[in-house]
């Protein structure tokens, strides 16, 4: 009988284990997702020489995607111009099991010169 139980045991620790190794990994995969969506956009961006018709083309296909993109314009201390690139998206995060699937939102930053 006492064989019985500590099996059971093992493998309800190992279903739950196997469970958040699964959303830790779907997550990760979510931000890499949103990563590579980031350098494309941003490298469309400084391919166009920061065209105003390319942004909102950009912002766009991010939205379409489930992102937000936003564009703010710094001014360099050569002279030069840059944009400084975010790109937000939501990730559903279990903190404790009464509040599973919270959504936290993420942000990806860079520069478009």
């Amino acid at each position: 009988m006492k064989i019985g139980i500590e099996t059971m045991i093992q493998t309800l620790l190992l279903c739950a284990g196997c469970v958040l190794l699964a959303q830790m990994i779907s997550s990760n995969l979510y931000i890499l997702q949103a990563r590579t969506c980031f350098h494309e956009l941003s490298d469309r961006i400084e391919c166009s020489q920061m065209d105003e018709s390319v942004i909102r083309q950009c912002k766009e296909e991010a939205a379409k995607q489930g992102y937000r993109l936003e564009c703010r314009q710094i001014d360099g201390t050569q002279g030069d111009t840059c944009l400084l690139l975010s790109l937000y998206y939501e990730l559903r995060v279990p903190d404790t099991w009464k509040n599973a699937g919270s959504k936290r939102e993420g942000v990806i930053q860079g520069y478009a010169r």
